[in-house]
């Protein structure tokens, strides 16, 4: 597609039946509905529920994500939301860690409340926000604040104000590894995924160090296509800083599958990037179920509940966490 693309970025793990076999009895659910069938097994939807739970988290270390494009407008913090949330319906321990300034993903999971810097990701980069002035670094313990629980998953949420942590960080020695090993301190989770903000700032920085796995939301049109050789290329550089990092799942999003373009863009997609990391199924243009939802602060799948917006997100939450456990079978 562009020059820079390179195989030896491709994803490879170790495969997990019981996972895999999730993600086929999702799929096999949604494409009933999404082709208009009227036969949708409920079978099948509870035998995937229970293949997920099956695969237990006792002694197995939390697994955290990055949802990361540096453009906006790519449906990455809504993506983290439903994503989050069907992975907490299916019984795993969710937190949710939103890293924007913009604080879209607060908002669209409901808090209205007015949030203090000290319940923001600041402590853990930076510090105490109200601690005294003239206290060393060395005396400061850098933790992530108690979370809000919302929707079935815990949530820490983000400000405006969070928007300092872009200068104050650059006086700090090897600051861009404070949040990494803030969320690596943590107990009690399966799953930490992150929403930094649609940039190539500081942030974003923070957000992407931190993670194990990056999670690439990725449209298929113009703006989908373009951005790709900058985000395979900053996941590399962020590399040099937390070497085992890779991209788990291009998740492709707003696909209207009405318009040539998209059609082309996803074919382009589907042949060119297989060999940096499974592709998911796309998440279908619905601007209507996902403007609705925002201002009502709910998922997707709590908002329209059995709808075809709904499967599609079980599909592709079921494909991320068969990508995690192993290699796609295509």
């Amino acid at each position: 597609m562009r020059a820079g693309f390179r195989e030896d970025d491709a994803v490879e793990s170790p495969r997990c039946d019981d996972e895999h076999a999730a993600s086929h009895a999702w799929r096999d659910a949604a494409e009933a509905r999404v082709a208009g069938g009227r036969h949708r097994s409920e079978r099948q939807r509870r035998r995937a529920f229970e293949l997920v739970r099956e695969v237990r988290s006792e002694g197995v270390p939390v697994t955290v994500l990055t949802f990361f494009n540096h453009a906006g407008g790519v449906a990455k913090t809504s993506t983290v939301r439903d994503i989050g949330y069907v992975l907490g319906e299916m019984g795993k321990r969710v937190l949710l860690i939103d890293v924007d300034p913009q604080a879209n993903l607060t908002k669209w999971m409901g808090v209205e409340d007015d949030i203090a810097l000290s319940q923001t990701i600041y402590p853990a980069v930076i510090g105490d926000p109200d601690m005294e002035e003239g206290t060393e670094d060395a005396d400061v313990e850098l933790t992530l604040p108690e979370p809000l629980h919302v929707h079935g998953v815990d949530l820490i949420p983000s400000h405006l104000n969070v928007a300092i942590v872009e200068r104050e960080i650059l006086s700090i020695f090897m600051g861009v590894m404070r949040l990494r090993e803030a969320v690596r301190r943590l107990e009690g989770y399966d799953f930490v995924l992150l929403d930094p903000p649609p940039s190539l700032g500081q942030l974003s920085a923070l957000a992407v160090v931190a993670a194990d796995r990056v999670v690439v939301p990725l449209p298929t049109n113009r703006k989908g296509l373009d951005g790709i050789p900058t985000v395979i290329k900053m996941v590399r550089e962020y590399r040099k800083a937390a070497r085992e990092l890779s991209i788990a799942l291009f998740v492709l999003t707003q696909h209207d599958r009405r318009t040539r373009h998209d059609r082309e863009s996803l074919e382009i997609i589907q042949s060119q990037l297989k060999a940096f990391a499974p592709i998911s199924t796309p998440l279908n243009s619905r601007p209507a179920y996902y403007s609705d939802a925002q201002v009502e602060g709910v998922p997707i799948p709590l908002y329209a509940p059995g709808s075809i917006a709904d499967e599609e997100i079980r599909v592709v939450t079921a494909e991320l966490v068969a990508a995690l456990g192993g290699s796609d079978d295509g």
